[in-house]
């Protein structure tokens, strides 16, 4: 899969937007994918006018999707998005634990290594089926088919991409959990996906995969851990705040997709 993509702008005394075609998504979507990376409403009475040059370049590439993540406190522009047809799919955010270093998580008899390429269909199995709360998920427009796809296909990618580590944690031999980590810094981990394995929900068991990881971590050096999660996932809201992870402010998800159109598939 290829994962280089360019950055278009434009820049005015009414706004400022920086955009892009998501060729990862383009090809689990089939359609062309694009994707909001900044945007800035300075005028909001000619904002609109700079604004064609951007649909001009969603029809001239027929775009039919397009995401776009805005910190939460920038409604003009939320706003500015919800009249051109953007629609509200979740509040994303980012669990942030420190002192890792410094924490007793005790102990368990489950073991935490590095993915082999032999767990890469195994665990993209899982990745495909565990998930319900992505952006996908919940935007009807979209819907659970591209939504399990998009995750399997991403954990079979971060294999290959050299930024990234697959971690497994086992229990007798049999795979109970998947991290997917990067190290943004030394001492900061970010998990970029995480799952207990299927089945294994409403065990208790959930908690101590988690803790494993963290101690892994702990192995590591690392301090800080970061991940991402919906507004949709009560549950892991209430895992990570038993772990000690706290909370700033989240960024709002929101999508296009031209009127009218089909649902995906």
């Amino acid at each position: 899969m290829k994962f280089a993509y360019r950055t278009e702008s434009i820049s005015t005394p009414s706004l400022s937007l920086d955009y892009f075609l998501v060729p990862w998504d383009t090809e689990i979507v089939g359609e062309p994918v694009a994707e909001i990376s900044r945007l800035r409403v300075i005028d909001i009475d000619n904002a609109g006018r700079d604004y064609s040059a951007f649909t001009g370049w969603c029809e001239d590439h027929k775009i039919t999707l397009c995401n776009c993540r805005l910190p939460q406190e920038r409604l003009t522009e939320a706003m500015f998005l919800e009249e051109r047809g953007f629609r509200f799919i979740e509040l994303n955010y980012h669990p942030r634990l420190t002192g890792l270093r410094s924490m007793e998580l005790g102990e368990d008899d489950l073991t935490v290594e590095v993915a082999s390429d032999g767990d890469r269909e195994p665990l993209a199995d899982m990745a495909g089926r565990i998930f319900r709360h992505g952006r996908f998920h919940q935007d009807p427009r979209v819907g659970p088919v591209l939504g399990n796809r998009r995750y399997r296909v991403w954990m079979v990618n971060a294999f290959d991409r050299p930024q990234q580590t697959v971690l497994k944690c086992s229990r007798g031999g049999e795979i109970v959990g998947f991290f997917v980590v990067e190290h943004p810094e030394p001492d900061h981990c970010f998990w970029s996906l995480n799952g207990l394995a299927p089945g294994l929900q409403g065990q208790g068991l959930g908690k101590r995969v988690w803790k494993a990881l963290l101690r892994w971590h702990q192995g590591e050096g690392v301090d800080t851990v970061t991940t991402s999660i919906s507004s949709h996932n009560i549950e892991a809201f209430n895992l990570y705040v038993s772990l000690g992870f706290r909370f700033a402010e989240p960024a709002m998800t929101m999508h296009w997709r031209p009127p009218h159109a089909r649902v995906l598939t």
